[in-house]
């Protein structure tokens, strides 16, 4: 028989394993070495310690029933979550809260299973006990981590294949969903294990192919549309524009923080200022604040604002970026956010325009 000593040199040699591992994947680009010798310094010194409390596992330090104390996993995965923690360190955050869940979690179950193993003199029930006390808390982890699971494999799926390809998969999944479980209402009598090997077999499936999709990574349109901006495709001419004012709004929802409506009437384009009666050809927009303006079109043609970005800073490389709204047809509205960081005497002038129409413009004042 292993005895107590031994075994936790095994569960150091465990601990070393881990870390050169570890150490094997990132120190090429990490400084890793340094981190993981202090954790097996510091395991070391720990597991000697403790070694020296109980005395090798000699027999006269040995509890009465000892019969009763069965092994364990939580001490392996404590070691590996430990060894996230290291990693982490010298990582990304992520690995490193990742560590510190799985070192809770472990600790936590390694409580739990030793307060139950010395519950009574039976077996049975402190086995009875652990589940009572455990499986409330386990099963609802362990059933959102597995849906969570199977939710990003598919989504993995889903981004590889085509769309056509994506639409039949869905109405197949579906399928498969809804008769088995259909046949699992229909046969409640069916063994237990044959239903787990069947959820199971699917879950592996779903998995093994999000594994396999994640590898040939995002379809042709997806991955390019991942490589450009927001609004790569902003295009602020008379002209419509194929990717921008594609589903174009004409109305808008969320009015707050509007600091003036731009209305463009018979070829006319008038401000009115929140606070002001009569129409306008200035608005005044403090500086550094984003504020929104309204554009209504009572035009029969589509038109959108444009918002000037002012002069270019002498020599920038790179002319500053107009704004505008989407084409919007006659009876339309639409929001367009402005935020100044210059002061128009400065970088000015700035102005709203329509484009397109000429001669019309609303003079922006930034102070």
């Amino acid at each position: 028989m292993i005895r107590t000593g031994s075994k936790f040199f095994i569960g150091l040699a465990a601990l070393n394993a881990a870390t050169l591992i570890a150490y094997l994947l990132f120190v090429e680009r990490l400084a890793l070495g340094g981190v993981a010798l202090s954790i097996v310094f510091a395991a070391v010194c720990g597991l000697s310690t403790v070694v020296l409390i109980v005395r090798d596992g000699d027999d006269e330090a040995q509890p009465v029933d000892a019969a009763l104390v069965g092994a364990s996993m939580w001490p392996l995965v404590t070691v590996l979550g430990v060894v996230l923690l290291a990693v982490g360190l010298v990582t990304t955050s992520a690995v490193f809260v990742i560590g510190i869940v799985v070192v809770l979690a472990a600790l936590a179950e390694w409580a739990v299973q030793a307060w139950s193993e010395s519950a009574s003199d039976d077996p049975a029930h402190n086995a009875a006990t652990r589940k009572r006390i455990a499986n409330p808390i386990e099963f609802p982890v362990l059933a959102t981590l597995g849906v969570g699971v199977v939710i990003f494999s598919f989504s993995r799926i889903m981004l590889a294949v085509s769309k056509s390809t994506g639409a039949v998969l869905f109405i197949v999944f579906g399928t498969i969903v809804l008769v088995g479980g259909s046949l699992f209402a229909l046969r409640p009598g069916l063994k237990r294990s044959i239903v787990a090997g069947l959820c199971t077999l699917a879950t592996l499936g779903i998995v093994a192919g999000g594994v396999a999709s994640a590898g040939i990574g995002l379809r042709a349109d997806l991955a390019e549309a991942a490589t450009e901006g927001h609004y790569t495709h902003r295009e602020c001419g008379p002209e419509r524009s194929k990717y921008f004012d594609k589903l174009e709004m004409r109305t808008l929802s969320l009015r707050s923080n509007v600091i003036a409506t731009v209305e463009l009437r018979d070829g006319k384009l008038t401000a009115r200022a929140y606070g002001i009666q009569s129409p306008t050809q200035s608005i005044t927009i403090p500086r550094s604040n984003p504020v929104n303006v309204i554009f209504r079109n009572f035009d029969a043609d589509e038109y959108r604002l444009v918002a000037s970005p002012g002069k270019a800073v002498p020599d920038a490389t790179e002319k500053p970026e107009e704004l505008c709204t989407q084409l919007i047809p006659e009876g339309a509205e639409q929001s367009l956010t402005l935020t100044y960081a210059k002061p128009s005497i400065d970088r000015g002038p700035y102005s709203l325009f329509v484009a397109g129409l000429s001669g019309q413009s609303i003079e922006v004042v930034v102070p």
